[in-house]
């Protein structure tokens, strides 16, 4: 067979129950694609073929990102296809296989991707009934998953439904679906919906994380069996670091009863997608390893936010204070370096029309002596236009040439320059240099060192202070909100006590209390759910056990007794 219609055929990549799949190519739109032929020993009979379309017309109305798309359908001498899409990448029996089990990171995913599947094709009228691990797809990054083979899915509208009686019970060997992923109810040839596949996912996402089937039985008689009547070993006994909240959505999935599982593939999605944020949000916190009781992280965190909001407020206000102080030091140097330039203007405007021999500095001198008696200054300096030091605090300096030190500047007053200076001794002052002027013209420089002792010594107090009331504050809130965490834990121990009692199956118990708040709340919301729970924990019917039972025999044990005999 080289052809099929307008399709060149290429080579066979993989085969089911009914069908045989062709890796082929489109002529007339230059489109690669997978084409479905049914199988010789199908092609003559009527109720086959009629199946294959029909599995073509459900899937055909399908347009789903997680669902294989269905290009064209058609039958050629003879030759009943379907056109779909080819996909890069391995079914999920084969990942499986490769990888043993899959992540939980992965089989949140996949199982999240198939419920958004089922619920659109649910939606559209159309339950799949063969939910498995090579029906599914996951392509070439691993990411993007797919369901295949619609091979036996029925659309479930009003002309169909009066058919269901005679359809809906068939003999062992004729059950439709794979039978180690079918649900309870069909296997014992039950009405189904939706919810069937849901079951199916959940057997695939057991494998899927686990790497054992959820139900190892070696024929169908003993899987029927382990399907309608034995829960499968529970995951996270499997399975150390499968979350527990994965491991409560697999076990709801395998319930027996279609009305304990999800409603619907929506239901199924959003509970993965909770499950999907939760580990994220997990993953970015970390794990410390040890357990940090949460009346020392509520009060971990209220005095954290407490520390840095004063940290920062004491810092900005330090800052502030000592630029104003500093700005106040500054103008008291600068007033104080003009009156000294002011006062000596007159002497050096005379003095510089004068022979050195003839000049006289000793009332600048003297001027500049009782200057430095004031603590705050530390030296003077007067220099003429020649740059001559000629009145000066430290008399060694007189007469010697000036050098002006190499300072950091801080400010630009004006005429004068403010710069960082250290006296002698290494003190941490203030330098004003300003110009001498006598009508406005320059005779030299005067030189002026203010000390910053008590500018520092402001703000060392104003930093102590504010620092002792900061660390007073910061315990009184350590303090209250250790006590507040206490007043917080106390219910929220006693509501855990009492759902590890309710855990334990003693219920014969209710939460006595007389609050009026939230924990109230929640109290009166515990005893409702353990009044429900002693309510539907009635023992069932055993009427129900044994028309239960009894359906089991006729329909799955005693066909396969008679096949045996």
């Amino acid at each position: 067979m080289q052809k099929v219609g307008r399709y060149a055929i290429d080579e066979r990549i993989g085969q089911g129950a009914m069908a045989d799949v062709f890796k082929a190519y489109d002529e007339t739109i230059s489109r690669p694609l997978a084409i479905k032929i049914l199988k010789p020993e199908f092609r003559a009979n009527a109720e086959y073929v009629s199946r294959f379309l029909r599995e073509a017309k459900a899937a055909g109305a399908l347009s789903h990102p997680n669902i294989v798309t269905i290009y064209d359908v058609g039958e050629v001498d003879g030759f009943p296809y379907i056109a779909m899409e080819l996909l890069d990448g391995e079914t999920l029996d084969q990942v499986i296989h490769r990888c043993g089990r899959l992540s939980p990171d992965t089989v949140l995913s996949i199982g999240r991707q198939l419920a958004d599947a089922l619920s659109y094709a649910h939606g559209a009228g159309i339950v799949h009934r063969d939910i498995k691990p090579s029906n599914i797809m996951l392509g070439g990054d691993g990411q993007i998953v797919k369901i295949l083979d619609f091979g036996i899915a029925r659309v479930i509208d009003a002309d169909q439904r009066r058919h269901q009686a005679e359809s809906v019970r068939t003999q062992v060997g004729q059950v439709l679906g794979t039978p180690r992923y079918m649900s309870p109810e069909q296997a014992l040839g039950l009405h189904i919906d939706g919810r069937s596949d849901l079951f199916s996912v959940g057997v695939v996402l057991y494998e899927a994380v686990t790497g054992h089937t959820a139900f190892g039985g070696t024929t169908i008689a003993t899987l029927a069996l382990q399907i309608t009547q034995s829960q499968p070993q529970p995951v996270t006994a499997l399975v150390s670091d499968c979350p527990r909240g994965l491991g409560f959505i697999i076990t709801k999935l395998l319930a027996k009863d279609p009305d304990q599982r999800f409603a619907d593939g929506a239901a199924l999605s959003g509970a993965l997608r909770r499950e999907q944020d939760s580990a994220i949000a997990a993953k970015d916190r970390g794990s410390t390893g040890w357990r940090i009781p949460l009346a020392l992280r509520l009060s971990l965190v209220f005095g954290g936010v407490t520390a840095m909001a004063l940290i920062g407020s004491i810092s900005f206000v330090l800052d502030r204070q000592n630029d104003a102080l500093r700005d106040m030091a500054m103008t008291s140097g600068s007033t104080i370096t003009s009156f000294i330039a002011n006062n000596a203007a007159l002497r050096a405007a005379e003095n510089a029309g004068l022979p050195e021999a003839e000049q006289d500095w000793a009332p600048v001198q003297a001027f500049i002596a009782a200057a430095v008696d004031d603590a705050n200054i530390r030296r003077i300096a007067l220099i003429d236009r020649d740059n001559v030091v000629r009145a000066s605090s430290d008399p060694a300096l007189i007469g010697t040439r000036y050098r002006a030190p190499r300072e950091t500047l801080v400010k630009q007053a004006g005429k004068q320059q403010v710069t960082a200076a250290g006296d002698g001794e290494g003190a941490a002052g203030l330098r004003f240099r300003g110009p001498v002027e006598y009508a406005a013209r320059p005779f030299g420089t005067v030189d002026v060192v203010v000390s910053r002792a008590n500018l520092d010594s402001a703000v060392a107090l104003s930093r102590n202070l504010l620092t002792g009331a900061g660390l007073l504050i910061l315990a009184l809130i350590l303090l209250v909100s250790w006590a507040m965490a206490r007043r917080i834990t106390h219910p929220i121990a006693r509501l855990r006590r009492a759902l590890a009692d309710a855990g334990a199956g003693a219920l014969d118990f209710r939460i006595s209390h007389r609050r009026h708040d939230e924990f109230g709340e929640l109290f009166d919301g515990f005893n409702a759910l353990i009044e429900r729970m002693q309510q539907d924990g009635e023992p069932k019917d055993e009427e129900q056990r044994a028309a239960e039972a009894k359906m089991m025999e006729q329909t799955i044990i005693l066909p396969v007794a008679r096949q045996v005999a």
